[in-house]
């Protein structure tokens, strides 16, 4: 009966933590919640300030952290602890551990594909990050993903940003003058940043497009110190605009620049392949 009941726990959980998967991949379409109003001085000072907000970036090779993941669907919070682990342009691993130590499941992403595994029910997705973006009807990739867990701008497609890179981004004070917000179209998509006036720190990363009410938001909060820089502890990202509701927290403890870990993951012989249709259709059955 205990490992009946152990096996059902799991199975959710495991269920659970791939739900950020959908969160990221789900989106089609959005436009953009923001309010514009005085464009900040010149094109020079834009530039500048654009500049400080790149270079908050902490310059991370590896990254490690354990992780505390609470999702709300349905208006349910469930949590569940993990690890997070990222090697810069290669690798982002999310492992979850709910108990015991004991792996339920795992998502790894690469320049190429996405493997999600679910350790309980023996049973994985493995498919190129270019089909799932063309499924999401989304330019988001590989990179797009790692500067959101990262706090850093981006451009989908490039893996750094650069001076040509940030003049293609236009900077304005928000209403209430409290941050600067910054925005750039690309192929009917919206980007949309917010960050401090004086310091430059990003605090949120929104992705949308002008046509549908859909919109991906990253909000950064809780800064740590990480080597000469800081960086954001907690993480709350939500998507609007779906039949559901869905939300999710991120808090992240015990930060280091550990490298010592293997990827890519090896999946067992033993383990069933799922089509990822059939995986989204459990996730949007939550």
């Amino acid at each position: 009966m205990r490992k009946s009941a152990l096996k059902c726990r799991c199975k959710k959980t495991t269920i659970l933590g791939f739900s950020v998967i959908c969160l990221v991949l789900a989106l089609s379409a959005c436009k953009s919640a923001k309010s514009i109003s005085k464009p900040a001085a010149a094109v020079t000072e834009n530039l500048d300030y654009l500049g400080s907000v790149a270079n908050n970036t902490p310059s991370i090779t590896n990254f490690s952290s354990k992780m505390k993941l609470t999702i709300n669907s349905n208006g349910k919070d469930i949590s569940v602890n993990g690890k997070i682990r990222m090697k810069k342009n290669e690798v982002i691993q999310m492992s979850i551990v709910p108990f015991l130590g004991i792996e339920a499941g795992r998502v790894e992403f690469t320049p190429t594909k996405v493997l999600i595994i679910d350790r309980i029910n023996k049973q994985y997705v493995e498919e190129p990050i270019s089909e799932l973006t063309t499924m999401a009807n989304t330019d988001m990739d590989f990179y797009t993903l790692q500067a959101l867990f990262t706090n850093a701008l981006f451009v989908p497609g490039k893996k750094e940003i650069n001076n040509d890179l940030l003049s293609e981004f236009t900077v304005n004070t928000s209403v209430d003058n409290k941050t600067m917000e910054i925005q750039k179209k690309s192929k009917g998509f919206l980007y949309s940043f917010s960050a401090t006036p004086n310091t430059g720190q990003l605090l949120e990363s929104s992705i949308s497009t002008i046509s549908a009410p859909y919109q991906l938001n990253w909000k950064y909060s809780d800064f740590q110190p990480f080597g000469p820089k800081s960086f954001p502890s907690r993480m709350d990202i939500s998507f609007e605009g779906g039949k559901k509701p869905f939300s999710a927290e991120i808090d992240l403890s015990k930060l280091t620049e550990n490298g010592d870990w293997e990827y890519p993951t090896t999946v067992s012989s033993k383990y069933k392949k799922m089509d990822f249709n059939d995986l989204l259709k459990v996730l949007l059955g939550l």
